[in-house]
Formats: structure tokens, sequence, C-alpha cells
């Protein structure tokens, strides 16, 4: 299934932020409705450390709070690449 053309940098922080939400809760009312690609999917983060899932959510709730504070792909991507050298 092709995805959708949408511009995601449209929509505000917020907005992304519960539009990933959303989606996360279709995948799991999926694997509740039997759906076996969505059943793995879950038991795939299931498996995630939760101290780390913890501190993805306190990250999150940061970034939505605050916006500014986000940094760009190119430029996290630039101070990578900047470290590995």
């Amino acid at each position: 299934m092709p995805m959708p053309d949408l511009d995601f940098a449209s929509l505000s922080i917020d907005e992304r932020m519960r539009l990933i939400e959303a989606l996360w809760e279709s995948i799991e009312q999926s694997a509740a409705n039997g759906d076996a690609d969505a059943a793995q999917a879950v038991e795939r983060w299931a498996d995630v450390d939760p101290e780390l899932l913890a501190e993805l959510e306190r990250e999150a709730d940061e970034a939505e709070k605050d916006p500014s504070s986000l940094i760009s792909w190119e430029a996290l991507l630039a101070e990578l690449k900047q470290k590995r050298r």
C-alpha cells in the first residue's frame, strides 16, 4: 500500500504527536481484533526496555511543551557525522 502524500512538516508538533498516538492505538486495536501483523508489531515493542520507553515519553512531553528545544534531523545528522570523525 503506497504512503499517502502528506506534508507532515505542515503539522504542529502536537498534531504529529497525536497522530503517532492515534496510529499506535489503531495498531493495538487491530492486534486485539486478531490481526497477526499488528500483534507482531505490538509484541516487538513490548520487548523494549520500560526505562527506555519512559525516557522517550518524558522527552516527547518536553518536546510538546517546548518545540523550540528540538533540533532538525539535518542538524542531528551533521552533529553525529562530526562526532564520528
